[in-house]
């Protein structure tokens, strides 16, 4: 048989493949099958997407109708930065007017706009009485009030052997010729005649004795261990818990050593005016027990007190409120236990570091307080401190400074002098704001000059005079 030789081609791998008798064919059939599913498909989502709502995804840009940096949008920042910015540019262009010595420091609104070695602590002189005076209104308390008595027994005649005049440490008790020679005038004085004109009224008529001072209250140093000699019985003392007149006795041309025997003398002196007489020349002594109170004068309340010893820079106030403040607190009447009580309060407050106190009043050329201090304490004490300090042009030791100038009449200020030191503690107020707080110490020789010291004095006055209530928070807002 003749059989007819079919060709097969092989592929690469050795098996022989059997071709499409028509591939053109083959291929049309699948194009048709995949255009029904797709149009199928097509129509079953568009039967869907007509029942669902569509969201949009597109971003929208937007225009703000307020500026970022609009008033609308944060006035009272705006307000304070324009507020403040004023001082701070202005103190940054007397920062070289500072001795190297000195520390300075300008807040307000909470903010700190200005200072030069605020931590650093100098010699303050008499704004050393801002601790004392914050110290006495902690223990103490504002209300706290000093209370003299005169103890006696008198018979149906009004006789009497002996007038106990006990001291309560009031350093304001004052005949009204002394306040009339002061250089600044006590203003809340505890009358010493109002208490002569109480004993006649209670009956007094004659003392067979005399008037016996009792200061038994506190101790008997009469100065500060460390004060050179020539502030004794001139800067201060000599120092007791019954001082009449600052231990003068009118009349005399010099202190008595016993500040006492000083005070008896001035009551005795009264007493022998309203026509009281008097047996024997008065002396010191304790108070016999159960001798019945008389009379008693009460002082001023404490803030009164402390008022006098700032706006005067009264170092005897100071020292007595010092001993006062350490018998309150240690039951002993002396400069070392009020010191003490001192810094046991300034630790509380966090305040202790690189404080060094001697006294009350400032004299100790050893005392260190750095700026930093001091405006902490103006700070806690604002509501209470700017009504208690001179008044710049107008009272006390402020009375002949910033005379004629923008803050004469308003700044309030703690001075400070020693040799080779000046000190300005205080507050601005301002009109429709808080006060700015301000503390300047400087340690140089002769800059306790005028014309040292004044000059930077008022530079410092105009910077502090650059905050204003202005611009508002309305003037800023559209």
């Amino acid at each position: 048989m003749r059989f007819t030789q079919v060709s097969h081609a092989s592929n690469r791998f050795g098996v022989r493949s059997r071709q499409s008798a028509n591939p053109l064919r083959t291929i049309s059939i699948l194009a048709f099958v995949g255009v029904l599913l797709f149009g199928g498909l097509y129509v079953a989502l568009s039967r869907t997407a007509s029942r669902v709502t569509h969201r949009s995804e597109r971003i929208v840009a937007t225009v703000p109708r307020v500026s970022l940096l609009s008033a609308r949008r944060a006035p009272n920042t705006l307000s304070v930065v324009t507020r403040t910015g004023k001082v701070s540019r202005a103190f940054t262009n007397i920062v070289a007017d500072f001795p190297a010595q000195s520390c300075v420091a300008v807040e307000w609104m909470g903010m700190r706009l200005g200072a030069v070695n605020a931590s650093k602590a100098m010699t303050p002189a008499s704004s050393t009485k801002l601790i004392t005076a914050a110290v006495a209104l902690e223990v103490l308390k504002p209300e706290f009030t000093y209370s003299t008595k005169v103890h006696a027994s008198l018979d149906a005649a009004g006789l009497a052997a002996d007038v106990y005049f006990v001291g309560a440490g009031d350093p304001l008790l004052v005949r009204n010729e002394y306040v009339a020679s002061e250089k600044y005038g006590t203003m809340s004085g505890t009358s010493l005649e109002k208490l002569a004109d109480s004993l006649v009224a209670a009956g007094l008529r004659r003392v067979t004795g005399s008037v016996v001072g009792v200061d038994s209250r506190y101790d008997d140093k009469r100065f500060v261990d460390v004060w050179p000699q020539e502030f004794h019985f001139t800067e201060s003392g000599p120092l007791g818990a019954l001082m009449v007149d600052d231990g003068v006795v009118l009349g005399q041309q010099a202190k008595p050593d016993d500040p006492a025997i000083a005070a008896a003398t001035e009551l005795q002196n009264l007493l022998n005016a309203r026509g009281v007489l008097f047996g024997a020349l008065p002396r010191r002594d304790v108070l016999p027990s159960g001798l019945p109170e008389l009379v008693s004068i009460q002082s001023a309340p404490l803030t009164s007190v402390i008022q006098e010893m700032l706006v005067n820079s009264d170092n005897n106030t100071a020292e007595l409120m010092l001993k006062e403040i350490g018998f309150a607190s240690k039951g002993t009447g002396s400069t070392e236990a009020g010191l003490t009580a001192v810094h046991e309060q300034l630790v509380k407050w966090k305040l202790d570091k690189d404080v060094q106190l001697f006294d009350g009043s400032g004299l100790a050329t050893g005392g260190r307080i750095p700026c930093d201090v001091f405006m902490s304490l103006l700070n806690t004490f604002s509501s209470t401190l700017p009504n208690l300090m001179a008044i710049a042009g107008s009272t006390g030791t402020l009375r002949d400074a910033f005379d004629g100038t923008a803050v004469a009449g308003k700044l309030r200020g703690k001075t400070g002098t020693l040799n080779g030191v000046k000190a300005l503690v205080g507050y601005l107020p301002i009109t429709n704001a808080g006060p700015v707080s301000f503390s300047l110490l400087m340690n140089r020789s002769g800059i306790d000059n005028q014309g040292s010291y004044r000059p930077i004095w008022y530079s410092l006055a105009d910077v502090l005079n650059r905050a204003s209530a202005v611009p508002s928070v309305e003037q800023l807002t559209p």
